[in-house]
């Protein structure tokens, strides 16, 4: 859309140029004598700086359609890092898990609860797992943004050439 109208601006500004030189005010001993060249030059300038601000706008939003093969890449590298993040975190529950059993079968009944305090061991990967599940919505998020981010390409490609 944008490509068109800086197309119809363009040829505007060509004609009202071309009518500008043809109507030239001609100095007539005390006036000018065409009212028209004035209306010509006004309309060729204001042509001309709306097709430099549409030069500018098609740069700007061509910039953002030209990183639309990049983001495909960026969703697909965050779903792999999120699959890679859950069967570590898989990992770790299962033997966290293993462990606990381990420990839970080799108990008396006649234990105090303070023997059983003392013999579960502190998660130490509990801060990792929490570092990765931080990192997991983190990356969510970012999905969710790049989604986002190529819904609104499309957006984008219709103002610029009526594209999808």
């Amino acid at each position: 859309m944008l490509l068109l109208i800086l197309g119809v601006v363009l040829v505007a500004f060509v004609l009202f140029l071309v009518l500008r030189v043809k109507y030239q005010r001609h100095w007539d001993g005390g006036r000018w004598d065409c009212d028209t060249h004035d209306f010509f030059t006004f309309m060729s300038w204001a042509s001309g700086i709306l097709s430099i601000v549409l030069v500018i706008v098609i740069c700007c939003l061509s910039t953002k359609v030209a990183t639309e093969s990049i983001i495909d890449s960026k969703i697909e590298m965050y779903q792999e890092e999120n699959s890679n993040i859950e069967q570590d975190i898989d990992k770790i529950v299962e033997e966290y898990l293993k462990h606990e059993h381990d420990t839970l079968s080799d108990l008396k009944t006649e234990e105090s609860s303070i023997t059983l305090v003392t013999l579960f061991p502190e998660l130490k990967s509990d801060t990792l797992v929490q570092q990765q599940i931080e990192i997991y919505v983190a990356n969510n998020a970012k999905i969710k943004s790049l989604k986002e981010e190529k819904i609104n390409l499309a957006k984008i490609k219709w103002i610029l050439y009526f594209g999808k």
